[in-house]
């Protein structure tokens, strides 16, 4: 599964496709990060009890999860590159919808509709990656997403920051800047040449091979191979509570600073893109290992790391500043190399290119759903014990990072073969 050689060279066309693909998970963690923002300033604007911040968060996850659910098979079924450039719209449109809201029913509503968006988009933006990658290369244009990703956290929280002194206001004007990128993002996808030029490429590589990528793999075909099933629930597994961690801190870092250390928006929003800047250079450093070797050797040290930083906020509580900065920090260090990144490359490298937005798509799902609920009811947990809380993500830190193990050592014993495709008997 991975290249322990000189990895394969990528042209220009191919970049360009990753940035048009990567603006899904970046509009992804922005609108995350924005929502996170937001909510200590609409609590406050619309009068919103303790559970209903949470429903807001909660939401955003949800319908991310349903929209990853559908949206991976729809493009699969009826053709990932149609569904590639109609979810951007429909992201465009919820974003407005925020942006805009008179009340918290429209607000919430058009957090639903930046969901469904934005989940559908993941799943079948990795694979139209992935599917147009040539062989070698696979690895760093999916985790040049997460670059993406973490791009759209900084940017975020920069805006937040920028726009503090100005309220409720300011996030209106954050959302409204996401419209317009969204907008522009269709139309690159939609009219840029060159990717029907990597699009035909890709199809004549499948027919050279007697792969029929427009065929979706039946479910039955897919949920029957043992080996396939195995490597759905480990990497979902993995995901699953590694998302637990990554989407409280995305989604109530900045509302944990304020509500329990006591910072103001400003200070908080400032920490949050200061430490986000070391998570940056974090996932640049991966894309260039993610082909390679090195992968699987930075992540136990990752997961070390990772989880320190929740038993260092567990024990204070959250209430001494500079240990929260410095969790914050270890937490940006280790993230790129134990989390999202690695589980997107696993899935695109394991299935076959007409099953990969299915799976995608079924366990983002999957981790979306439950982080949902759980973020339903953090603000209560935050309420009722800090460290309570934190001890709990400790937990799912090295759950995570067990699972991980187990799917190395499955790589490992792979011995470094990338995936066959299988017959075309199988796929047509």
């Amino acid at each position: 599964m991975t290249n322990t050689g000189t990895p394969t060279a990528l042209d220009s066309r191919h970049w360009k496709l990753g940035v048009a693909a990567g603006m899904a998970s970046f509009l992804d963690s922005a609108a995350i990060i924005s929502v996170g923002l937001g909510l200590a300033l609409w609590k406050s604007h619309y009068n919103l009890d303790v559970w209903m911040v949470g429903v807001l968060s909660s939401a955003l996850t949800l319908f991310i999860a349903i929209g990853a659910l559908f949206g991976g098979r729809v493009a699969d079924l009826f053709g990932r590159t149609k569904v590639f450039s109609i979810t951007i719209l429909i992201y465009a449109l919820g974003t407005a919808a925020v942006a805009l809201a008179p009340n918290a029913v429209v607000l919430v509503a058009g957090v639903i509709v930046v969901g469904l968006a934005a989940g559908a988009d993941l799943p079948t933006s990795i694979a139209v990656l992935s599917e147009r990658a040539p062989a070698g290369a696979q690895g760093r244009l999916v985790a040049f997403t997460h670059v993406m990703w973490t791009v759209g956290v900084v940017v975020a929280t920069a805006l937040g920051f920028v726009v503090a002194g100005l309220g409720t206001l300011g996030i209106t004007m954050i959302f409204l800047l996401l419209t317009v990128l969204a907008i522009a993002t269709f139309a690159f996808r939609a009219f840029y040449p060159a990717f029907r030029e990597l699009e035909a490429e890709s199809e004549r590589r499948h027919e050279e091979h007697g792969i029929n990528a427009a065929v979706a793999l039946p479910l039955r075909t897919l949920f029957t191979n043992r080996s396939f099933v195995v490597t759905i629930v480990l990497t979902a597994l993995f995901y699953v509570f590694f998302s637990l961690v990554a989407n409280t801190f995305g989604s109530f870092k900045t509302y944990f600073l304020v509500v329990v250390g006591g910072t103001d928006q400003g200070t908080a929003t400032g920490i949050s893109f200061v430490t986000t800047l070391v998570g940056l250079v974090g996932t640049i450093i991966f894309t260039r290992i993610a082909d390679t070797k090195w992968r699987s050797r930075f992540f136990f040290a990752g997961v070390a790391v990772f989880t320190s930083c929740q038993v260092l906020i567990a024990i204070t509580g959250g209430t001494v500043l500079p240990i929260m900065f410095t969790a914050l920090v270890l937490y940006n260090i280790a993230f790129p190399f134990v989390g999202e990144a690695l589980y997107k490359i696993w899935t695109q490298e394991s299935f076959p290119v007409n099953a990969r937005a299915t799976v995608q798509g079924t366990t983002i799902a999957a981790a979306r759903f439950i982080a949902s609920a759980f973020a339903l009811v953090t603000p209560a947990l935050i309420a009722w014990s800090p460290s309570g809380l934190y001890w709990l993500l400790t937990v799912f830190a090295l759950t995570s990072g067990g699972i991980g193990a187990i799917i190395l050592r499955r790589v490992r014993r792979a011995q470094g073969a990338p995936f066959q495709e299988p017959t075309p008997a199988l796929v047509k």
